[in-house]
C-alpha cells in the first residue's frame, strides 16, 4: 500500500536557509537557473556559504546568456534538489561578480524565504499512543538528546512528538544519532536520521519533528520494514 502527497514548508530564520544552501554546497548538488520571463533553464553549484555575511556563492552560469541577464540585474529562481527534498528561492539578485583561478563566480545575499518541498513516496502508519514508542536523538547540537514518543513511521522516516520547545529548534537536515525500542516485534533500533522539519505547536506546547532516515544497513531497514507492516495488521485487525 503506498500514498503519495507533498509537504510544503517555508525557511525565514538565517540558521535554517544557511543548513539548506550548506547541504547544497556539501552534496555538490546540481543548480537551475531560471530567470524571470524567461523558460530557459541554466546550470550552476553553490561553491560556499557564509553565514556570518548571509551570502552565498554560485558557480559561473552554464551560458554567456545567463551571465548577462545577472550582471543586468534580472531577477532570477533556484531550483535544487537535496536528499530527496526539492529546494526552491525566488527573487534572487546578482551582489557581485568575482574571478579567482578557478574563473568567474556569483556572490548572492540570502532569499527572504526558502521553500523546500518534501515528497513523501512510502506508506506512513500510525503508531498508538499505548504502544509508547518512545525515541532519543542526539546530535552535536543537542548532544543530551530530544526525547519524544514516536507518532508515525515509514520505510523512509518518522515523526517525533516532543514536550514543550526544543532549544535550540533542530536546523533542516541536522544528522541525528536515533535509539529506541520497536515493541510489535521486540527489536532495539539504532540507526542514522536527518531533521526535515521542526514545529513548535504554541496551545499545546509540544513539537513536531520529523526524520527522514539515513543510510541504513540491512538490518535496520528489516527491522523497520517488518515494524510499519505490523502497525498496518493490527490496525486493519
Amino acid at each position: 500500500m503506498a500514498t503519495n502527497f507533498n509537504q510544503e514548508r517555508h525557511y525565514t530564520s538565517t540558521g535554517d536557509i544557511y543548513a539548506v544552501l550548506r547541504a547544497l554546497q556539501t552534496d555538490r548538488s546540481s543548480i537551475s537557473i531560471q530567470f524571470d520571463n524567461s523558460g530557459a533553464v541554466f546550470a550552476s553549484m553553490v561553491l560556499s556559504v557564509n553565514l556570518k555575511e548571509k551570502n552565498f556563492v554560485l558557480d559561473e552560469f552554464s551560458t554567456g546568456e545567463a551571465h548577462k541577464r545577472a550582471e543586468a540585474g534580472t531577477p532570477f529562481t533556484l531550483r535544487a534538489s537535496v536528499n530527496g527534498i526539492k529546494v526552491l528561492a525566488k527573487d534572487l539578485k546578482l551582489a557581485r561578480v568575482g574571478k579567482d583561478a578557478n574563473g568567474l563566480f556569483y556572490e548572492i545575499d540570502f532569499p527572504e524565504k526558502l521553500l523546500y518541498l518534501q515528497r513523501r513516496d512510502a506508506f506512513r502508519a500510525w503508531v498508538p499512543g499505548t504502544l509508547m514508542v518512545n525515541a532519543s536523538c542526539k546530535s552535536e547540537n543537542h548532544p543530551k538528546g530530544i526525547k519524544g514518543r514516536i507518532q508515525n513511521m515509514s520505510a523512509t522516516g518518522f515523526r517525533l512528538l516532543v514536550d514543550g520547545k526544543i532549544v535550540p529548534e533542530p536546523d533542516m537536515l541536522e544528522s541525528f544519532n536515533i535509539t529506541t525500542h520497536l515493541p510489535l516485534i521486540d527489536q532495539d533500533l539504532r540507526c542514522d536520521a536527518d531533521a526535515v522539519y521542526a514545529q513548535f505547536v504554541q496551545e499545546r506546547n509540544h513539537t513536531i519533528v520529523g526524520f527522514r532516515f539515513g543510510t541504513l544497513g540491512r538490518t535496520e531497514q528489516i527491522a523497520i520494514n517488518r515494524f510499519v507492516t505490523q502497525l498496518q495488521r493490527e490496525r486493519i485487525a
